[in-house]
């Protein structure tokens, strides 16, 4: 356990800070921070050592918890599928590529984004989910229909205004496509497009689109491409012949430039559960990811009857997240915002295990 406040204490992941685990946890006043790495798991899957560690914390501390069944208790045996590498129920298959959409030059925000080493803004954007359920429900789409449309049409009117579509990343995982009890990293990416010709049609039309678009791109047999294509990428530099210098290099071009073809990333980790004897002692949850090299990032979460949208962005200005909140109070959700600053863990391959 490591005093953090995310602020003027920094680690660095993997290194004698962590005595070379590529994971965290810290705490400040009464918050348990935890962080990881990407290459050891996902938001699904690191949701599973959220839950122990809060669990064991609070049986520790005398609280009459009891394990549901959700939870790995420190009696829990483990097992090998628990860590397998899911890509590889992808070996020596072949996927075919039709449908996907061809995504053209994104909108970007340079001006707003620079080196992935610098502190971020958070700001926590948090209503009743009953308010947008209700909403969502109303006019027959998810609620990721709605959020992302706003979020990119803030950045639009902030940052776009050209015959360029804002272009989100998101995130899809492929557990439910291929069930596995791996908690290591196992998505694919998608491109949800926020169009110029949205601009000019009312919110729901354009809610009822952004549906219609994600049922297309979400095909089994696409999203098992694009996860085979990025494996079989990743694979061929892991393996590659060259120092670990020129490697680590040459990986974070991969990724840097992969990341910079869309404007912003958006991620859904979905509702974090508990077991109901935890719930009256764990008051708040929130995750936050980082925008990095992006000028933003959005991450959606859900705990008991809240709904979180936790913005992270390098530049002060706060526009983007106003446009936003006003977007969503339009809808007759009412936010409330926290902002704070937020100081990134760092992460150094060549310092792993040092």
């Amino acid at each position: 356990m490591l005093p953090f406040d995310g602020v003027s204490t920094r680690y660095t992941i993997g290194s004698k800070d962590t005595n070379g685990y590529l994971f965290l946890v810290g705490y400040h006043d009464k918050t348990i921070y935890m962080e990881y790495q990407h290459s050891i798991s996902d938001g699904r899957g690191f949701e599973e050592f959220i839950r122990c560690v809060l669990f064991q914390y609070l049986k520790n501390c005398g609280f009459p918890v009891e394990n549901d069944g959700s939870v790995r208790g420190m009696d829990t045996r483990w097992s090998p599928e628990e860590s397998a590498n899911g890509y590889e129920q992808l070996a020596d298959r072949e996927f075919s590529p039709d449908g996907i959409w061809k995504k053209p030059e994104a909108v970007h925000a340079p001006e707003v984004q620079w080196g992935a080493d610098g502190s971020e803004v958070v700001t926590e954007v948090t209503f009743p989910f009953s308010q947008l359920h209700d909403y969502a429900k109303s006019i027959g789409v998810s609620p990721l229909s709605v959020l992302a449309p706003l979020m990119m049409k803030a950045f639009d009117d902030k940052f776009g205004g050209t015959d360029k579509p804002v272009i989100a990343e998101i995130p899809v995982d492929l557990r439910p496509l291929l069930p596995t009890l791996t908690t290591r990293y196992f998505i694919c990416f998608i491109d949800l497009p926020y169009f110029p010709e949205y601009r000019d049609l009312p919110n729901d039309e354009v809610f009822r689109r952004t549906k219609a678009f994600l049922k297309d791109q979400m095909q089994r047999e696409q999203l098992l491409y694009r996860a085979k294509a990025a494996a079989d990428r990743c694979e061929s530099l892991h393996e590659a012949d060259m120092p670990l210098a020129e490697k680590m290099q040459a990986a974070q071009k991969v990724t840097t430039d992969f990341v910079l073809e869309d404007s912003f990333l958006i991620t859904n980790v979905g509702r974090f559960a508990l077991p109901e004897s935890c719930r009256p002692y764990v008051l708040d949850y929130g995750a936050i990811l980082p925008c990095a090299v992006q000028p933003f990032a959005l991450l959606i979460s859900s705990y008991g009857d809240k709904m979180k949208l936790s913005v992270a962005q390098r530049d002060h200005d706060m526009q983007v997240v106003e446009d936003l909140c006003a977007g969503l109070r339009q809808l007759g959700i009412q936010p409330e915002t926290l902002s704070y600053p937020f100081v990134v863990t760092r992460y150094n391959g060549l310092e792993c295990g040092m």
